[in-house]
Order: structure tokens, then C-alpha cells, then sequence
């Protein structure tokens, strides 16, 4: 009986050990975690950007062909000139985009 109590509380001290050990590294920096963060940009009518306006330069990942408007007709968009195209903003906008600067000639702002 007095072998499992001595089992049983060195078993108690090994798991409290460790957690208190595991806690102070967290609280000294010792322990490195990997840590996988996704940014999901929101540009709420342009709230919290500086390019999100008439003449901004839209990001690079706006420039790629998931957020440009292949059909314009079928959202209703004028005819794009030459050298842009119709982007997809994040909120429902349509942005009028120059093809080799970025910069944004025009916004059509979405309305529910």
C-alpha cells in the first residue's frame, strides 16, 4: 500500500513539474512556438487604407485574376478603356484600375 501512495505522489510531483516548468518558459521567451497567422484585409468603403480612393494604388494582390472582373457585362460595368480593368473590391465595390500602374481611376461604391 505504501509503495502505490509513493508511486502515486512521485507521479503527482513529475506532472506538476513539468507543468510549472512548461509555464515558466512560456513566461521567459525559452520556448518557441510556430504561430500561423492569415491577414484578412477588409476595406470597408476604404476605412483604415490610404489607397482605397480615386488615384490610390491598389495592392498587389488585387492585381491578380481572382479579384479582376472577367464578364463586366454582366455586373453591368461600362466598357473598361484600354489599359485597365474592372477589380473586385472586398466589400462588393468595383474598382476602374490603369493595367500597368495600379492606380485606381474610378470606384463604383456597392449599395444593398
Amino acid at each position: 500500500m505504501k509503495t502505490k501512495l509513493v508511486l502515486a505522489m512521485c507521479a503527482a510531483l513529475l506532472v506538476s513539474s513539468a507543468a510549472m516548468a512548461a509555464q515558466s518558459d512560456d513566461q521567459s521567451g525559452t520556448v518557441q512556438t510556430t504561430k500561423t497567422t492569415t491577414t484578412t484585409v477588409q476595406h470597408v468603403n476604404g476605412a483604415n487604407t490610404t489607397w482605397y480612393k480615386e488615384g490610390g494604388i491598389v495592392p498587389t494582390e488585387y492585381r491578380d485574376n481572382r479579384y479582376v472582373v472577367q464578364h463586366w457585362q454582366t455586373e453591368h460595368l461600362n466598357e473598361p478603356s484600354q489599359g485597365s480593368h474592372w477589380v473586385r473590391g472586398d466589400d462588393g465595390d468595383y474598382l476602374l484600375v490603369d493595367s500597368n500602374t495600379g492606380a485606381i481611376t474610378r470606384i463604383i461604391h456597392h449599395t444593398d
